[in-house]
């Protein structure tokens, strides 16, 4: 008996929703794509749609499919994409700031040229979603490169070149900096907590702010870079330390 219920309710539940994609896609797909703020298409079938243009501000689209549709310019503003599918669909120029997404479901769009992540940063493709910059390594003079607010915990970044880079409030936690040329950085209010920093040349950095619990500044240069003696004295190791003043820690 138990059994025949779900099962009816599986069914009930399945009628709904085509209901609700019917209604949708009569009612707005083709004529009302500006009109869609705020609303509630979650769980709906939107594979190869075409909302180019769309305004889907604070739209619900939780587990949506929308694979292979077509998004570009659209605005999702604060939209609620939480565990929405996004595989091969275009996403360039389209506004994220502030919606629920995720790395790994925007990692499987076809596009995001263009595009504004949900922290507000501009898409970058040489960076990558999550601040991905293993090609840093073989940076030379390129522009100022922007990883604020970027989640790049536990990363490799052995000798990677981060001069002049934006990295306030970055989570830098347990990540691997030896040797990378931070000089100039902007590390305001960045998360180094358990990095590890050995040889990096931190030169004229701004870490005001920073989080330096148990972090490995052994053998780093720090001179003239802006840190208050609280936050050194909470790092692991400052030996063979060159400091803010130029003098050598002892």
């Amino acid at each position: 008996m138990r059994r025949r219920l779900y099962r009816l309710f599986l069914r009930s539940v399945k009628v709904t929703l085509d209901i609700r994609q019917w209604l949708f896609l009569i009612l707005y797909f083709n004529h009302r794509k500006n009109m869609l703020a705020q609303a509630d298409l979650s769980f709906l079938d939107l594979r190869g749609a075409n909302l180019s243009g769309a305004n889907l501000r604070e739209a619900n689209l939780i587990r949506a499919d929308l694979s292979n549709a077509n998004l570009i310019g659209a605005n999702l503003l604060a939209a609620d994409l939480s565990g929405t599918r996004l595989t091969n669909a275009d996403l360039s120029g389209v506004q994220l700031t502030g919606a629920a997404v995720t790395v790994a479901q925007l990692a499987q769009a076809k596009s995001l040229e263009g595009a504004t992540l949900p922290n507000g940063q501009p898409y970058e493709s040489t960076l990558g979603l999550d601040g991905s910059i293993t090609d840093l390594r073989e940076r030379s003079n390129a522009a100022r490169v922007n990883l604020a607010w970027r989640d790049l915990g536990g990363r490799d970044l052995r000798a990677a070149d981060l001069s002049q880079a934006v990295l306030q409030g970055a989570n830098l936690s347990g990540v691997d900096l030896s040797d990378a040329d931070l000089r100039g950085a902007i590390l305001v209010g960045a998360n180094l907590s358990e990095a590890y920093l050995r040889g990096a040349d931190l030169r004229g950095a701004d870490l005001l702010s920073a989080q330096l619990h148990d972090t490995d500044l052994s053998e780093t240069d720090l001179t003239g870079a802006m840190v208050t003696d609280n936050q050194l004295t909470s790092a692991s190791s400052l030996a063979g330390a060159k400091l803010p003043d130029g003098s050598s820690y002892s």
